[in-house]
């Protein structure tokens, strides 16, 4: 299903694409655009274009209507992805409705930081969010309502993720409803606005780029965390490499994944086994790896990788494992020097093969193991040397493979 049609799905009111105009792709509430151009980067999936501000009155205004702004609302939400092409330091309004006395906004500014800030008569509540926003990088943002009489809260997201960072601190506006505002915009406000409970004048951001923003009233803008990590941020980001095998994936072998909201996704229908050869991510990636099938993508990071966060938008599973040494070492019971080409197998608890293979010099065999979680190796594993001489008895092989991998040594009878 299309990205759009992922968030119709959830119950919006109005839907703005925003790649090619300010239409309301859900109902008529069609917007007025002044100044911008629907020429930006695709930032987002399902679209071509974004809405790009690239002066500092650049606005698209919505007409008033009760779903939206002209109402009091017990419960509303809007979303949408948006990225800055330079650094706010002076606050920017990226969307707003209402004035000085009542607001529901989403700010920009001070080095990219951001404000999701609800005014009313009888309250003024900020969320801070957790990181400067980075250049060229697009986000999803998303807020909440939701007055007295339900969650009382104030909810903000950044990719998904909720933030917590708040004035007041309970995020409580301790209000039956939000009372009606005037008409919503995106850009430049074209009037006074507050920050803070501060009258001041906002600009469009230089440059501000839009896509997929929708609004929710009543029930349906009680969004659930899971729905805004998966369904409005997740299935919405777009890649920045797309692999569909093991060679694709090589080709990233020994580089640092850009902070991104999706570093790769696994184009693969059916199951799928990989194994990463120091691939790293950026902290700041939100996604690391997606999957878009229905099986499982097995994910080995080895020599250094460290894919950790999956994402999956059809109903699949993702296994992350790490590759690490089991190391088995057979030394003579009784003078303890290396005993060499001793037959060294080890089984984990899957019945999967780790080693399979003849002691070197110095008595030493290794393998490696795809670590989830602590394995007990078999009790078929074992350790025998009966095709030359100096021969020696079958010793059993045990232990738990953990994180940092297995290294044992067995002491060897003879058997001459």
């Amino acid at each position: 299903m299309a990205y759009g049609s992922d968030i119709d799905a959830l119950g919006n009111a109005h839907r703005y694409i925003l790649s090619a105009d300010a239409n309301d792709s859900v109902g008529t509430n069609h917007g007025t655009n002044s100044g911008g151009v629907f020429t930006g980067v695709k930032i987002c999936e399902d679209t071509t274009n974004s809405y790009l501000t690239d002066g500092v009155d650049d606005r698209i205004v919505l007409p008033s209507i009760t779903t939206i702004n002209n109402s009091a609302q017990s419960r509303k939400a809007v979303c949408g992805w948006f990225s800055a092409t330079g650094i706010q330091n002076p606050p920017k309004n990226i969307y707003g409705e209402g004035d000085a006395a009542q607001s529901f906004r989403f700010i920009l500014g001070w080095g990219n930081n951001l404000v999701f800030e609800v005014d009313s008569a009888s309250f003024t509540l900020q969320v801070f969010g957790d990181t400067p926003l980075e250049v060229d990088r697009p986000y999803h943002l998303c807020m909440v309502f939701e007055g007295r009489g339900y969650g009382n809260e104030i909810r903000a997201y950044l990719d998904g993720v909720e933030q917590l960072n708040a004035e007041p601190t309970n995020r409580q506006p301790a209000s039956a409803t939000l009372t009606a505002r005037s008409a919503g915009e995106f850009g430049d406000p074209a009037g006074i606005v507050a920050v803070g409970g501060t009258e001041v004048i906002l600009l469009a951001p230089i440059n501000g780029q839009y896509a997929q923003w929708a609004m929710f009233d009543g029930t349906n803008a009680v969004l659930t965390d899971t729905e805004i990590r998966e369904e409005l941020f997740e299935k919405g980001a777009t890649p920045t490499v797309t692999i569909t095998n093991q060679a694709g994936l090589d080709a990233l072998a020994d580089t640092v994944r850009a902070n991104s909201p999706l570093c790769i996704l696994v184009n693969v229908a059916g199951s799928i086994s990989l194994s990463a050869d120091n691939v790293t991510f950026d902290p700041s990636a939100s996604i690391h790896v997606q999957y878009n099938g229905t099986g499982t993508l097995t994910w080995t990071n080895s020599n250094g990788a460290n894919a950790s966060i999956g994402s999956t938008t059809s109903s699949g599973t993702i296994v992350f494992t790490e590759d690490v040494t089991v190391s088995v070492t057979c030394l003579d019971a009784t003078d303890g020097t290396p005993i060499e080409d001793a037959l060294v197998y080890v089984v984990d608890s899957s019945a999967g093969v780790v080693i399979n293979t003849l002691t070197n010099p110095s008595g030493i065999a290794t393998g490696t193991f795809g670590y989830i979680s602590d394995d007990v190796i078999s009790s078929v594993s074992k350790v025998r040397k009966g095709t030359a001489s100096p021969y020696y008895k079958t010793s059993p092989i045990t232990g738990t493979i953990k994180s940092t991998g297995l290294t044992t040594t067995i002491l060897m009878i003879g058997d001459e």
